[in-house]
């Protein structure tokens, strides 16, 4: 989900909703976790005091574990909600990420958090050493940023990183430390000295700590190489659209410079031509040769009608109002030399509509469409290629429909950016397509399905005769 902003310079707040929401939520879980998970449903007196009645060790130690159980179910939620409420608030002043106001706010949530449940539930929990410590590592995994791993992958670490401090509460050696300062703690440790168990739960504990912390380590290492990667996969990523926007532009330019010599060079003779014609047409009125003037006239408005498209070939933004039955006409002319051009059938419901284009580029950009379908069609199918145009609420609709293979839904967003192909071709030819219709205040529109067919529509604002006029 994209976060949503409230910028002021230089101070800058950036906060993801969704991430927000599922911290409160979390957090909301955690007050009532201590009603679904107590201490009598975990047995845990009871196995206590059997080890105490039974003079046993392995049920003192088994009262230990259920008692990492319970505080680990207890704390997952609110811990992995106040990480989540931290992160879901970015703070930049001058561009620079204060981390350590998310640092605060993770502390603030879980103390709160904690003041909370001993109100609620007159269940007290010690806000000790473990809790510093998870906190703290909670911010140290803030700080460092892995924007790029998920939210699952980082709640799995902090549900880790819980349990492995929970063994410190039951560790014997830890008294003098402020941890392990529960109420049933307390208990465990006091029948562990009575039994005579304090090297065998340190041992344990000290066991199952190191345990999960190894697991933590791989965890916190897995999670750094994924993010570097995923963050080199990025960078490789804008660096081939960096040099791949270098090359279009150092072709388009190429290409200009190419296309202003023709068109000086066509434009030349043309301009030749046409003063020739005028000289001509003017002995011609001048003897009264009435038929001859009017041959030279029609010569003299097709040179001036070429003399335009030439222009309109240099000159992209530069556009003409046009029929729609011309436009289709032009298209149709450089389609008949294709094998495929008995295929394509035209239906133009308005074809005296007018339209504002590029006389040269949009029948080109409809020849573009028509040579895709066509590529689309699969091998031993009789290609069906419709051309239509109609006119809809003030707006002229040119549609391209084939039953070829069809897009995948996942691709036809893809396939209008530059270089994307899916039949190992340029890439270009849809990209151009969509800078001819928007330059002219068109949209497209796509509807595909796989091994059915792809329709796309053109949608260009009608031109009103007396504009055009």
């Amino acid at each position: 989900m994209e976060k949503t902003k409230t910028q002021t310079r230089p101070w800058q707040v950036r906060v993801n909703l969704l991430e927000l929401g599922a911290g409160v939520c979390l957090v909301w879980l955690g007050f009532f976790m201590p009603v679904f998970f107590t201490v009598g449903n975990f047995r845990i007196l009871e196995t206590l005091y059997q080890a105490l009645d039974h003079w046993e060790k392995t049920g003192l130690m088994l009262a230990a574990l259920k008692l990492v159980a319970l505080n680990s179910l207890r704390g997952i939620p609110h811990y992995i909600g106040a990480f989540l409420i931290a992160e879901s608030v970015e703070y930049r002043w001058k561009g620079h990420n204060l981390w350590v106001i998310n640092a605060l706010m993770a502390l603030v949530v879980l103390l709160c958090t904690y003041r909370g449940i001993d109100a609620l539930h007159r269940v007290h929990y010690d806000f000790g050493l473990p809790a510093v410590l998870v906190a703290a590592l909670l911010l140290v995994f803030e700080k460092m940023d892995y924007q790029y791993i998920t939210v699952t992958k980082k709640v799995m670490f902090i549900a880790v990183l819980v349990v492995t401090f929970q063994f410190l509460d039951i560790m014997p050696a830890a008294n003098g430390l402020p941890m392990g300062r529960g109420e049933i703690s307390g208990d465990v440790k006091l029948a562990s000295e009575i039994l005579g168990a304090n090297t065998a739960m340190n041992a344990m504990a000290a066991a199952g700590l190191v345990v999960f912390l190894l697991m933590l380590v791989l965890l916190f290492f897995q999670l750094r190489v994924e993010n570097n990667l995923r963050q080199l996969n990025i960078l490789r990523e804008q660096n081939l659209a960096i040099r791949t926007e270098a090359r279009m532009n150092d072709m388009k330019n190429r290409t200009y410079r190419e296309m202003q010599y023709l068109v000086h060079d066509l434009k030349s003779p043309l301009a030749s031509a046409q003063t020739l014609v005028g000289v001509i047409k003017m002995e011609c009125e001048a003897e009264g040769r009435t038929q001859d003037v009017e041959y030279l006239s029609r010569i003299e408005g097709a040179v001036e009608q070429m003399n335009r498209m030439i222009s309109e070939i240099l000159y992209e933004e530069q556009t003409t109002p046009e029929t729609v039955e011309r436009l289709v006409d032009r298209a149709l002319a450089q389609l008949s030399v294709e094998s495929y051009a008995a295929c394509v059938h035209t239906e133009l419901k308005t074809p005296e509509a007018m339209v504002r284009v590029n006389r040269v580029l949009f029948p080109r950009a409809l020849v573009n469409l028509v040579q895709n379908s066509a590529k689309a069609i699969p091998a031993g199918r009789t290609p069906d290629i419709r051309l239509r145009v109609d006119t809809r609420e003030g707006m002229v609709r040119f549609t391209v429909e084939d039953n070829g293979k069809g897009i995948p839904q996942s691709q036809q967003q893809a396939v209008w950016n530059k270089g994307y192909s899916t039949s190992q071709s340029s890439g270009l030819g849809l990209p151009f397509v969509r800078s001819v219709v928007e330059r002219v205040g068109g949209t497209i529109q796509m509807k595909s399905t796989v091994d059915q067919g792809t329709t796309i529509t053109l949608v260009i604002p009608e031109e009103e005769r007396n504009h055009a006029e």
